[in-house]
């Protein structure tokens, strides 16, 4: 069990998201509630149908499992039943009507809470942390080598979330991404950009992105967390 340091976090955020110039909707969704100090961005699956349905629904349930306030251990739960009850939603459809086709998304969530943040995620969306200069990679992606998703919400009747807890130090900021941002910048580009802080920082990164020649949907949230005391 996690213990409370009684020393609850400062948090701020910044969301950024483009449609990429061959899609028709932008297929990605995200999630910003200070409220409940969750974060999340949810890729839908390329080449199925309906993947900015699938996203969308995503971070639906999870705002619906997240509206009231809740301990940090029980947001966790709360986040994972989300991913899961979308994950069967998504593939009824599929065995309702097998003509349909797979609806899929990929999911990376963050949760924070006193002295600690949770990652919990579904496929390739990724989750940094840039601490005191370096730049760290959290997740870790459901790919097999060339790119192909090995993990989907959506394209199984059960899905296997995997989660990866972190402490918090003071300074800390958090980038959660679909792969588009890195299909247009490197992680030392990130690095100098987070580095430099100011306004807008969302912004200026998912600008960096397209000017690197990035056509996907690009959507990234980023998270600052500092302690309260």
């Amino acid at each position: 069990m996690v213990q409370p340091t009684g020393h609850p976090p400062i948090v701020d955020a910044e969301a950024a998201s483009r449609r990429g110039y061959s899609h028709s909707f932008n297929e990605d969704a995200y999630m910003v509630s200070l409220d409940a100090h969750v974060f999340a961005v949810a890729d839908g699956m390329g080449g199925h149908r309906d993947g900015h349905k699938a996203s969308g629904l995503i971070v639906s349930m999870l705002a619906q499992n997240l509206e009231q306030p809740l301990p940090f251990e029980e947001r966790i739960v709360a986040a994972q039943t989300a991913i899961e009850e979308a994950n069967a939603a998504l593939y009824n459809e599929t065995i309702i009507d097998p003509t349909l086709g797979i609806s899929g998304s990929t999911v990376v969530v963050l949760v924070v809470g006193e002295g600690y943040a949770c990652c919990l995620w579904v496929g390739d969306s990724r989750l940094y942390l840039m601490r005191r200069g370096r730049l760290y990679l959290i997740s870790d992606d459901h790919s097999a080598e060339g790119g192909a998703l090995t993990r989907a919400v959506g394209s199984a009747g059960t899905v296997s979330v995997e989660r990866r807890l972190v402490e918090i130090a003071d300074g800390d900021v958090f980038v959660l991404c679909s792969d588009g941002l890195l299909k247009g910048m490197t992680e030392e580009i990130m690095i100098d950009i987070l580095a430099a802080g100011g306004d807008s920082v969302a912004d200026r990164l998912l600008a960096k992105a397209v000017a690197g020649g990035s056509t996907d949907d690009i959507t990234l949230v980023v998270v600052w967390a500092q302690h309260d005391g």
